[in-house]
């Protein structure tokens, strides 16, 4: 994976559409592949933490190679990389429009839950038990009602940042397309 000043990722592919998109073969297949090329790549990039270069090698079997065929990857691939990285701050920026209009219900609750806590005892009386309930309860309610907006405000957005990071990487990444290599048994 990680070979000296960069991060090496081999594909292998039955053609280079495969980059971005599934072929229809059979899905029962042992050799299916369920992920696009370009997807196998993210994956493995997210999972780890790389500074480094990237460097994608590419095998085709021959009759699916062409001299030109690096550099039309290249450019689809920065494309692809382009599109993706601006559809995810459209959604970063949704998910946290979503969490202030979230607010509109969780605001409520925490109130409710934060008068239960302050008027429990007059409302039940100091009895122990009641008040320990109907306390607990209002606690419970400020919780979640200011939970999840936050969490969706601070927390959610998180991960297409780290997704736009690792698709700049791949986007500079350095492409060699080859023929398949025959293996021995």
């Amino acid at each position: 994976m990680d070979r000296g000043r960069g991060t090496v990722i081999e594909l292998r592919l039955n053609r280079a559409e495969e980059m971005f998109v599934l072929a229809q073969t059979d899905l029962f297949s042992e050799y299916r592949n369920f992920l696009t090329g370009v997807e196998y790549c993210i994956s493995l990039l997210r999972s780890q933490r790389t500074r480094v270069p990237v460097r994608l090698e590419l095998s085709l079997p021959p009759s699916e190679f062409d001299d030109g065929l690096g550099d039309r990857v290249g450019v689809a691939l920065r494309r692809y990389c382009d599109q993706r990285i601006g559809y995810n701050q459209r959604e970063r920026r949704a998910v946290r429009l979503s969490a202030l209009w979230s607010l509109w219900v969780g605001v409520p609750i925490a109130v409710i839950g934060y008068l239960l806590v302050i008027f429990a005892g007059r409302l039940v009386g100091p009895t122990g038990d009641t008040d320990l309930v109907f306390a607990t309860t209002g606690w419970v309610l400020v919780w979640v009602g200011i939970w999840w907006p936050l969490d969706m405000f601070f927390f959610s957005p998180l991960g297409y940042g780290r997704e736009n990071r690792v698709l700049q990487h791949l986007r500079d990444a350095d492409i060699s397309v080859m023929t398949w290599r025959t293996t021995m048994d």
